[in-house]
């Protein structure tokens, strides 16, 4: 396991607003037989586990059972996620149009995300995430 520096940027776009957040947080990384997870604590208090594997993204974000999501990204596919607030659960759909993962010389490793999120048929929004992380 390895400690890792990981610097994240979200763009998300809803109908014609455009927002850009950008966080940073330590957290660990292990890689075994092709599968990489990496595990950080978003704003120091939620905490955020990724299993990424040859095409395939899992995120759950999330304090407990009642208050997380789930996330699941295939390139080209739909998927199913999930999103609990206290308890309430809401399942939604994403449409990965991009997962690619590079490991760079420097030995920094770089994963982007993009894809649509939506709620039955509507669009809720559109996102493309970065994340590099050393």
């Amino acid at each position: 396991m390895a400690a890792i520096t990981i610097n994240l940027t979200s763009k998300i776009t809803q109908d014609n607003d455009t927002e850009i957040f950008t966080r940073h947080a330590r957290g660990t990384m292990t890689e075994k037989d092709g599968i990489i997870r990496i595990a950080y604590a978003e704003e120091q208090e939620i905490p955020v586990k990724m299993l990424l594997k040859e095409d395939e993204l899992l995120i759950r974000r999330g304090v407990d059972q009642n208050n997380y999501s789930f996330m699941r990204f295939i390139p080209g596919e739909k998927g199913k996620c999930r999103y609990v607030v206290e308890g309430r659960q809401m399942d939604m759909v994403s449409v990965t149009n991009l997962l690619e993962y590079t490991a760079k010389e420097d030995g920094s490793h770089q994963l982007r995300v993009e894809y649509d999120l939506f709620n039955g048929l509507y669009l809720i929004s559109n996102y493309a995430v970065t994340l590099i992380f050393t």
